[in-house]
Formats: structure tokens, sequence, C-alpha cells
């Protein structure tokens, strides 16, 4: 069983590499939440901090189910958007509680710190905002 994850892990990395995020999120979800800076990264919340969290825990603990079991990196990003989406998040892909829950997931699925590279490559796409969020996340968990 333990070599099948590992190659099921092998394979999602392979793919994972090859594999550019999808850019088309939906617009039409009015956020909860008001952003003082979507291309940076940074937030400032007007509703309850609760809220924020249950989506980062969200994200997190799909992100780490998504990592032991493997599977297709866009609908990786499609599970993302539904959570999202859940959550009142019209743009996850600019939004720093996302980037900390996948870091969080990451770690909490196993990953290492050489995978968290090619994992932080494709998701923040040269953005280090993105990639320090990811890395916050990852170094803030314990497995």
């Amino acid at each position: 069983m333990r070599k099948v994850a590992v190659l099921l892990l092998s394979w999602s990395l392979a793919l994972l590499a090859g594999c550019s995020i999808s850019e088309s999120i939906s617009k039409s979800v009015s956020s909860p939440f008001e952003w003082s800076s979507a291309s940076s990264g940074s937030s400032s919340r007007s509703s309850s901090p609760q809220r924020a969290e249950d989506y980062r825990a969200e994200v997190r603990d799909y992100t780490s189910a998504y990592v032991k079991s493997g599977g297709d990196f866009d609908a990786f990003t499609r599970g993302l958007s539904g959570i999202a989406s859940k959550h009142g998040v019209s743009n996850w892909e600019s939004d720093d509680v996302t980037y900390v829950g996948i870091g969080q997931g990451l770690k909490r699925g196993g990953v290492t710190p050489t995978q968290l590279e090619v994992w932080k490559s494709n998701l923040a796409r040269g953005d280090a905002s993105k990639a320090a969020s990811i890395q916050r996340g990852y170094d803030s968990t314990s497995k």
C-alpha cells in the first residue's frame, strides 16, 4: 500500500510539474471579505475572523487529502475554486489565506521540502508573496 502511495505521489508531482494553473475563476460570487490589495495578497476582512479560519482549514484539509491520494492538478485547482465559492471568496488566486492553507495541507500531506518547491513554483507562478504564504503555512504546521 505504501508503494502505491509513493507511486501516486510521484506521478502527481510529475503531472504537477507539467501543468499550469487554470486562470478561469468565476467572478460572479460576491465576497464577504474586503480586500485591500488583491494583487499583493494582503487583506482586510470585514466579516468574522472565524469565516477566514474555516476557509483556511478546509483548504488545508482538502490539500492534504489531495496530496495523499494524488490526481489531476487541474482537478485540484477546480476543487479550490469550489471551496472558495462555498466560503464566499470570489478569487482564491489572490487570497493569502488560500496559500497559507495550501502550505499547511502540503505539510500535513507529507510533502518534503524538495516537493514543496515544485508546488510553490506551480501555484505561485513567480509571485514571491504567494510563495512566501505557502512556505509560512508549511512552516507553521506540524505533521
